[in-house]
């Protein structure tokens, strides 16, 4: 069975996927910035229906037993927080605009994507990182899968059975039957994008932990995130396998699990949190 596919010819189909909407990219561009005010934040998201529906909804729920109604953006940032309104700007965003047919489930992709990008944002807090650049990592790190289903539905659909008929790993699955990984194949999409490199380096880093630099902090974090989304079952697949986790990313961040543990909770808070607010 011939199904291989090359980076070169994978990447010259970009195109088959949307590009990034405006608001993602001034979202990200923001990404770090102590400095980024409610307005400018505001003066941003007004020009997407879906954003503002979504975050005056956050607001509302939030705001119940207050005995006020949100109903400005303005409001809704001063409510939910410069961080959280980032988290669901990006989210938003990027969830309604990359889907896909069956048999690929861009559903489960996501709900799993939010998971880890939740999980992305603690165990960066903990590892002295920026929580917000770990959550838009989370929330990409699987974007390469969209892009192989997308260059070749047919290739990828008959690699996802064969996966699951031989109970593989999938980067194991995509590498014997496509000759390549998402992973991969997501850190370059995302520099063809012009996303920042510590970005790229994570989504294409976050299966192979143990072979990259030391100063990949980044990768480190999503590839942690990863298996802890899966341990703490966020994205509620009776099928999902939890994958290695590496000790060297574990030690690199100075993460003690005993009293990591304590953070688990809030995981799970903050995950069905932005799944109610996501329709996810």
């Amino acid at each position: 069975m011939n199904l291989r596919l090359s980076l070169d010819q994978v990447l010259a189909q970009a195109a088959k996927l949307p590009a990034l909407p405006q608001i993602v990219a001034q979202i990200i561009d923001m990404l770090g910035d102590e400095e980024a005010s409610v307005e400018s934040l505001s003066t941003h998201i007004v020009s997407d229906p879906a954003i503002v529906a979504r975050l005056l909804a956050a607001a509302n729920a939030g705001a119940l037993g207050t005995g006020g109604r949100i109903t400005s953006v303005r409001q809704a940032i001063m409510l939910l927080g410069v961080g959280r309104v980032r988290d669901i700007t990006l989210a938003t965003a990027i969830i309604d605009r990359y889907k896909a047919a069956p048999p690929f489930d861009a559903h489960r992709l996501w709900l799993h994507s939010v998971g880890v990008a939740v999980c992305a944002q603690e165990v960066a807090r903990i590892a002295g990182l920026d929580p917000d650049i770990a959550y838009t990592a989370g929330l990409l790190h699987d974007i390469g899968q969209l892009l192989l289903f997308a260059v070749n539905s047919a290739a990828y659909g008959q690699m996802l059975t064969l996966k699951a008929e031989r109970d593989m790993d999938i980067v194991e699955a995509e590498r014997e039957y496509l000759g390549l990984d998402h992973a991969h194949v997501g850190g370059e999409l995302a520099r063809l994008w012009k996303l920042p490199e510590a970005v790229a380096d994570a989504i294409a880093a976050h299966h192979v932990s143990d072979q990259h630099e030391p100063e990949s902090e980044l990768a480190d974090v999503v590839h942690v995130a990863e298996v802890l989304s899966y341990a703490l079952d966020l994205g509620g697949f009776d099928d999902a396998r939890v994958p290695n986790l590496s000790v060297l990313s574990c030690a690199r961040m100075g993460i003690d699990w005993r009293s990591f543990a304590d953070h688990f909770p809030r995981i799970e808070a903050r995950f069905v949190t932005a799944r109610i607010t996501l329709g996810l």
